[in-house]
């Protein structure tokens, strides 16, 4: 009977039966799954995005958990592996700065022909081993100053694989996906701040050194898989093709030589001055956000040092809970709408520690709530902008022109918030609010040529 085919058929089918109904169930809740998160909006655009833009968002993960993982505890473990008390760290943070701002300038200013010669693709894949995972290997080995110094120029060289980055993600996905995929990555990120609490528990357990150690090495082998696993999955643009073509026998001095034409499209196109505009804005009020307010928390609002920790955690459950409830009716609005309020609701942010002052957690929980909603409105659009707005023909230049520019504005406004800082805690605040009031109204009453001639609205 064992040697009757029928019989071991129906023996072998019967031994798999098992095998073949936990994949059934599997696939059952996969399906499921899959059903019930295409019922929120924003998870639905997500899942239907294709080719590059789906696999930057699905590599963006890679990146942004590391990051959230040692960034909390990047001071003290430069203080602790250099030895410097509090008294010389400014110096040292300051020399730091200097180092990754000159290498971000530079590479703002090659990274457009840098892109333009590579391709989107290959720019990405090079220059993100190189600002991201070789930048944090160099931070698992240091020994002194120098080790950091070069970490820092490293990582200025995002600038570079930024653009192509955006490239890659934007150039050949659908203009009315390209919101719901910069929803998506900033999503990640902000999910990933719930993670910090590994690195406390790291740090507690084995000490600063020897944790963060094991942090960076653990981010240098995901960042590595990220670049990767997108530079495998990933295809070159329609647009880099054409570029990589364009620019095959023409020398990298001549491509430079062009930036003038560039420069100058920049502030003679409406649409590109009001894009500096905002990324100036922007990155002015980060500078709030990431240095002033948390000096202002310890000293007017009373919060103590220790519960600082606990601000990145709030801010991203409030900005998750936003786009998860109405990021996606916010990216059906036009584009001047979106970006009025939320530069107002920037300003109604830097207004609430100031009305608030004393009252301890009160300031410090408004101030977040009006932050984190204003991040939801205005960060996924500016980064869907520069890619609709800017000339396609020159899109990577005019995009590296762009920060190249806003970089050199900005850069000073750390040491003239510093200044203001230091009359009184008040300037700043009051400085970033007529910034963003200001920026908002230029947003709304903005207007932009069309190709026939006729102003028509930025949308």
């Amino acid at each position: 009977m064992l040697d009757n085919p029928i019989f071991f058929r129906y023996n072998a089918t019967k031994m798999l039966y098992p095998v073949l109904s936990i994949r059934e169930w599997v696939n059952d809740m996969a399906n499921a799954l899959s059903r019930l998160l295409r019922k929120n909006s924003l998870i639905n655009q997500l899942m239907q995005l294709e080719g590059n833009a789906k696999w930057c968002v699905l590599c963006e993960p890679f990146w942004a958990i590391t990051n959230a993982l040692y960034v909390a505890y990047a001071v003290e473990y430069r203080k602790a592996i250099i030895g410097l008390d509090n008294a010389n760290l400014g110096t040292l943070l300051g020399t730091l700065v200097t180092i990754q701002l000159s290498s971000q300038f530079i590479s703002s200013f090659l990274g457009g022909v840098i892109t333009d010669k590579l391709g989107r693709r290959k720019t990405c894949y090079y220059f993100d081993l190189l600002s991201g995972a070789l930048s944090v290997l160099l931070l698992a080995c240091a020994r002194n100053f120098w080790w950091f110094a070069v970490s820092m120029a490293f990582s200025g060289c995002w600038q570079i694989n930024t653009n192509a980055w955006n490239g890659l993600l934007t150039e050949d996905c659908p203009p009315q996906k390209i919101p719901y995929a910069f929803s998506g990555i900033t999503m990640v990120q902000l999910a990933a701040t719930f993670l910090t609490p590994i690195s406390i528990i790291l740090v507690r357990t084995f000490d600063i050194i020897p944790a963060l150690r094991g942090v960076y090495c653990f981010a240098f082998l995901s960042q590595a898989f990220k670049c990767t696993l997108l530079f495998l999955k990933s295809k070159e643009t329609q647009q880099g093709k054409k570029r990589i073509e364009e620019t095959k026998s023409v020398p990298l001095s001549r491509m430079l030589s062009g930036y003038g034409r560039v420069f100058k499209l920049i502030f003679t196109t409406p649409a590109t001055r009001l894009l500096l505009i905002l990324v100036i804005t922007i990155g002015i009020n980060n500078i709030i956000i990431n240095t002033f307010f948390y000096d202002f928390a310890t000293e007017r609002l009373g919060l103590s040092t220790s519960s600082l920790g606990y601000i990145p955690m709030i801010r991203a459950a409030v900005c998750l809970l936003f786009m998860f409830t109405a990021q996606s009716k916010i990216n059906e609005k036009s584009h001047r709408a979106v970006l009025s309020i939320g530069l107002v609701l920037y300003a109604v942010a830097f207004a609430c520690p100031l009305l608030f002052q004393g009252a301890s957690w009160l300031g410090a929980v408004l101030y977040i709530f009006f932050e984190a909603i204003a991040n939801a409105f205005v960060i996924p659009r500016k980064e869907s902008l520069l890619f609709l707005y800017v000339d396609k023909q020159e899109r990577s230049r005019v995009y590296a022109m762009l920060h190249v520019i806003a970089l050199a504005i900005t850069s000073p406004f750390g040491t003239v918030m510093g200044a203001m800082s230091d009359i009184s805690r008040l300037y700043p605040f009051l400085f970033a609010i007529l910034v963003s009031l200001g920026c908002g109204a230029l947003m709304f009453f903005s207007r932009t040529e069309s190709e026939n001639g006729k102003a028509t609205s930025v949308k």
